[in-house]
């Protein structure tokens, strides 16, 4: 099973930022990360769609540009990275990075071949995985990048989760555990596609039946 650091190693640093990735590098398999765009169209690093919970500031990220964005602080000195920051760290290491395009409460229009263009620039296409909740952000991507990996978001599981995640030719199913023992959870065991649950934080709450990862706030707990 292999782990993924959720937002980084957010439980001992800040969600998203080049410390919690770099923390998180020694401990994992894979990093987690949400990107979404500036008004400007860089490719930013932060959950919310709004900047109110994370940091200094106020507003909603699609109306602020980079530089907006960069004078806001982050527990008091972090800023928030952009994507082209992190796959500078990424690349340097040996992890897989999963890229959530947050696409579903604002489209952000041309984020998928923008996103694409970073990772291709870097050469990490085989080591990043994009991942969406929008399913029409999921097909664009295939469209823009027929090689891409991709993986469908979900809570528990849509009746159609796993079709779906066929005809985009998607390698994994992102859900929350309760996936397990669903309808879907059924019919994916009757395919290729590998399971990663999020967000599992203590060990009693690993599941009893295998998956291919889970991704975690608390990385330590999990070190092999």
């Amino acid at each position: 099973m292999l782990i993924y650091a959720h937002r980084g190693y957010s439980a001992n640093y800040p969600e998203n930022t080049l410390s919690a990735f770099e923390a998180a590098l020694p401990y994992v398999d894979g990093i987690e990360l949400d990107v979404q765009l500036s008004k400007d169209g860089r490719l930013v690093v932060i959950h919310d769609e709004t900047v109110d919970r994370t940091t200094n500031g106020t507003g909603w990220v699609k109306d602020m540009t980079l530089q907006e964005l960069r004078q806001l602080k982050i527990d008091g000195y972090e800023r928030i990275p952009t994507l082209e920051e992190v796959l500078g760290l990424i690349e340097r290491s040996n992890v897989t990075l999963n890229i959530e395009l947050k696409t579903d409460q604002y489209a952000y229009p041309g984020i998928e071949r923008l996103a694409w263009l970073a990772v291709d620039e870097f050469e990490l296409g085989d080591r990043v995985v994009f991942s969406s909740f929008n399913r029409e952000t999921l097909v664009l991507m295939r469209d823009v990048a027929p090689v891409a990996r991709l993986a469908v978001l979900t809570l528990t599981g849509e009746s159609d989760t796993v079709s779906f995640a066929e005809m985009i030719r998607a390698e994994a199913i992102h859900a929350q555990p309760a996936f397990i023992g669903s309808k879907a959870w059924d019919q994916i065991q009757q395919t290729t596609l590998e399971t990663r649950l999020y967000t599992i934080n203590d060990v009693k709450d690993l599941p009893l039946i295998a998956v291919s990862a889970i991704m975690t706030d608390e990385v330590e707990r999990f070190t092999k």
